[in-house]
């Protein structure tokens, strides 16, 4: 992955909700399982074992291994009725 485009709505968002959890940073990866697993983007003091650590916009994303080495970019972006998207290219 060579990009990490958080749109400024989304960016508020995250300090936002850092700030009420607490947390240091947020961490990016799949979950979920079967025929459709998800992005998800959760809160966190502490990246995992192979995580990719990014800090953009005075924010620390831990990002899973697999996302950083099969995707070219990670765009966040936050909508008022669905939350926080999370686009790969």
């Amino acid at each position: 992955m060579s990009n990490l485009f958080i749109e400024d709505d989304a960016v508020q968002f995250i300090k936002d909700e850092l700030a009420k959890t607490e947390k240091k940073a947020v961490r990016i990866f799949l979950s979920g399982g079967g025929c459709c697993p998800r992005l998800e983007i959760r809160p966190t003091d502490r990246a995992l074992s192979g995580d990719v650590t990014y800090n953009k916009y005075d924010i620390t994303f831990h990002i899973e291994k697999d996302l950083v080495m099969y995707s070219s970019s990670i765009n966040v972006r936050f909508n008022e009725k669905r939350g926080l998207l999370i686009h790969l290219t």
